[in-house]
């Protein structure tokens, strides 16, 4: 099986930047329990749910190209997200679930009634009691934005290609737009938590990723010059809004001007990614990049329940003995370690029992199907092994650019 390498070499490049994003955010916690003066601002990893989400675009159209107007097709492809997601996730949930109810400071959220605990497992945006908008496991707020994108997804494979096509992205845009402009904000005759969430400029990364899976597709690609011309930019990019922290932070984290600027760094990484020549998967640094893709969902829904406990234990039992630093060196080779070992363990498995009894729907195109090269496009078929991976985020509140959710 051959595979697009750079994507999952991206997705273990988001996952660990997160990773980092958070660590930082626990090591600040040691300091301030302890009374260590440091600052560690791993702000970079929160350009890991744009790149994510951009990922998942493409990778939903890639996959499902040639599926569009194939009756069963929608069907196969639900099942198919669902086997994918839910059940590691419902997993989390009840562990955190239980660990809130343990220890309700260790995830700082207070227990409420079933009904926020059955929305969190159904992916229904519903407000904590402090107003902010997430599940009981907090890093699921992603999942829900996922799972509307799949739903929309799916409707759209009832319609031939383009005009499908056009539908989903053309209904992501117009959600946007309503977003932005205030018409389900609280203040708004319309206000709607639902519809307020999943309006979130940031789906807009969404279309980004289908955008370059039609160039994609229909077989353009890029040199290596231009490669690595597009990750210059990206990291000017990020450079530029490092600069503008201060300014940012003033909006709202869901402001669409928050939304884009760290979706174009992002987008120019990608396309160099995705649409350049792709690394010798074969080499050891490459082999280790494409282990973390694959297992960049299980990183992404278990670090956070390796990083809370261990400040909390690092900051009672070792304190000031040692810098708080090596927490933040020690903390992500343990968050990398378990999120390897839920992969290999719990995860594949999962996946395993749950797809025995899938099948593909009659006249469907199993999903994954890609062609792959410049000049071979339309002749020879590949699959894409490259499985969707799921946002991570921060334990804290939303990834975002303001020091406000740290």
């Amino acid at each position: 099986m051959l595979r697009l390498p750079n994507i999952q070499i991206l997705r273990a490049v988001a996952a660990i930047a997160v990773v980092f994003y958070h660590d930082g955010i626990e090591t600040t916690n040691i300091c301030t329990a302890t009374g260590q003066a440091c600052a560690p601002d791993f702000w970079i990893g929160a350009f890991g749910v744009p790149l994510f989400f951009i990922i998942s675009g493409f990778i939903m159209v890639t996959t499902s190209w040639n599926n569009f107007g194939v009756a069963g097709a929608p069907l196969d492809f639900m099942k198919r997200r669902i086997i994918r997601i839910v059940p590691l996730y419902w997993l989390v949930t009840t562990i955190a679930i239980v660990g809130i109810l343990m220890s309700p400071d260790m995830l700082k959220v207070a227990v409420v009634d079933p009904l926020y605990f059955l929305a969190s497992y159904l992916f229904w945006p519903m407000a904590r009691v402090n107003g902010l908008v997430r599940p009981i496991a907090n890093l699921g707020w992603t999942l829900n934005l996922e799972m509307m994108f799949y739903a929309v997804f799916t409707v759209a494979l009832f319609f031939g290609r383009k005009r499908g096509l056009i539908l989903a992205i053309g209904f992501l845009a117009f959600m946007s737009a309503l977003q932005a402009i205030g018409l389900f904000a609280a203040k708004s005759p319309f206000h709607s938590v639902p519809l307020n969430f999943w309006a979130d400029p940031i789906i807009l990364n969404f279309i980004m990723g289908m955008l370059v899976a039609v160039i994609y597709r229909q077989g353009f690609r890029i040199s290596s010059t231009e490669s690595y011309l597009l990750i210059a930019i990206s990291v000017v990019g990020v450079l530029l809004v490092r600069n503008f922290l201060g300014v940012l932070d003033m909006m709202p984290e869901d402001h669409i001007i928050n939304r884009l600027v760290a979706m174009v760094p992002m987008l120019a990484l990608f396309m160099a990614g995705s649409l350049g020549p792709q690394v010798e998967s074969e080499k050891p640094l490459w082999r280790a990049g494409l282990l973390l893709g694959d297992a960049s969902y299980s990183l992404y829904l278990i670090h956070p329940f390796i990083l809370r406990p261990a400040s909390k234990i690092w900051g009672k039992v070792i304190g000031t003995h040692l810098p708080a630093w090596t927490f933040t060196i020690l903390a992500v080779f343990a968050a990398l370690a378990g999120g390897l070992l839920v992969y290999v363990l719990i995860e594949r498995n999962l996946t395993k029992f749950f797809s025995k009894k899938r099948l593909v729907a009659p006249g469907a195109q199993p999903l994954g199907v890609v062609e792959q090269g410049r000049n071979n496009l339309g002749s020879e078929k590949a699959r894409l092994e490259t499985r969707q991976s799921i946002i991570p985020t921060t334990t804290s509140g939303a990834t975002s650019f303001s020091r406000n959710n740290r």
